[in-house]
């Protein structure tokens, strides 16, 4: 049973005008900080999605956010880029060399990365449900709380990869290197 007196006393401090003051206070607060956490500049460069869709090179290119699903990016050389949060689900990446890219949260669902080369990359928080990575060079990549749910991961090499909080439920790793048990 509550106490009368407890619930008199909050109803008061919530009908006070100085307990919204706090409440309005703290929430601005909050959406201030919240708002504070978007990267500035989140626009992929036009020059550079030009570029990597003619030629499919485009070394340290700024792809911030860009939409690259489905494409067809086979062998594209995308070394040090930009492909913070990208959507490159469905998209064709075999043998593409994107050695030291930073793909922290990027989706790839279902992306084809067999073969890749992704030596150093930053792939922390990505989606890579049920993609291929099979026979990828993942050496020294950071994978932290990447999702790898149903991945082909093959003979992947994971030789001095960053695997923190990463989900490997479902996936295939028969002949992968460097995954502790």
């Amino acid at each position: 049973m509550l106490n009368n007196e407890r619930v008199i006393d909050c109803q008061t401090l919530l009908n006070s005008g100085s307990a919204m003051k706090e409440v309005i206070a703290m929430t601005v607060m909050l959406l201030t900080s919240l708002s504070v956490a978007i990267p500035v500049g989140a626009e992929p460069n036009a020059t550079d999605l030009q570029q990597l869709r003619m030629t499919k090179v485009c070394p340290r290119c700024n792809l911030n956010g860009a939409d690259l699903s489905g494409i067809d990016l086979q062998g594209a050389v995308l070394t040090n880029a930009n492909l913070i949060g990208a959507n490159l689900s469905g998209t064709n990446l075999s043998t593409a060399d994107l050695k030291g890219a930073d793909m922290t949260g990027a989706n790839f669902q279902l992306a084809n990365l067999s073969a890749a080369n992704l030596n150093a990359a930053n792939l922390s928080t990505a989606n890579l449900l049920g993609s291929i990575l099979l026979d990828a060079n993942l050496n020294a990549a950071d994978l932290s709380k990447a999702n790898l749910y149903g991945a082909d991961l093959r003979r992947a090499n994971f030789q001095g990869a960053n695997l923190y909080e990463v989900n490997l439920f479902g996936a295939d790793v028969e002949g992968a290197r460097g995954l502790r048990p």
